[in-house]
């Protein structure tokens, strides 16, 4: 029931967003207020629905127009300002990309000959 009463509101510009909200009472023929939970267990066919919106809250007073004698002082813009340099590039080393290991040697690359192990035989 929640869902209908919300989309039969959803187009309604002043209303609209407080019953979406939840902002009323579903009031029965004895005049109790009728939960959403117990919609479906205590509503009885032919009965007649009355939903009452709660108070909305009053909107904010809007400020008082300006004086016309009032004299509002605004600084003069500054065209002789100058703009900040940007910063410098940042630059960075990289190194440069060496295979080694079980890629290296599936690539074809010779082995190192630093890395061999020769052992001398007495």
């Amino acid at each position: 029931m929640e869902d209908l009463i919300r989309q039969a509101f959803l187009h309604v510009e002043v209303i609209g967003p407080h019953v979406a909200e939840g902002h009323y009472d579903l009031v029965g023929p004895n005049g109790e207020i009728i939960l959403p939970r117990v919609w479906e267990t205590m509503v009885e066919p032919d009965w007649v629905i009355t939903m009452h919106m709660w108070p909305m809250p009053e909107p904010p007073p809007e400020p008082p127009p300006p004086d016309p004698n009032t004299v509002i002082d605004v600084p003069p813009k500054d065209d002789t300002a100058v703009p900040p340099q940007p910063p410098p590039p940042l630059v960075t080393k990289k190194k440069p990309a060496t295979k080694s290991g079980f890629l290296a040697w599936t690539a074809g690359k010779p082995k190192n000959p630093k890395s061999l192990k020769i052992t001398k035989k007495t």
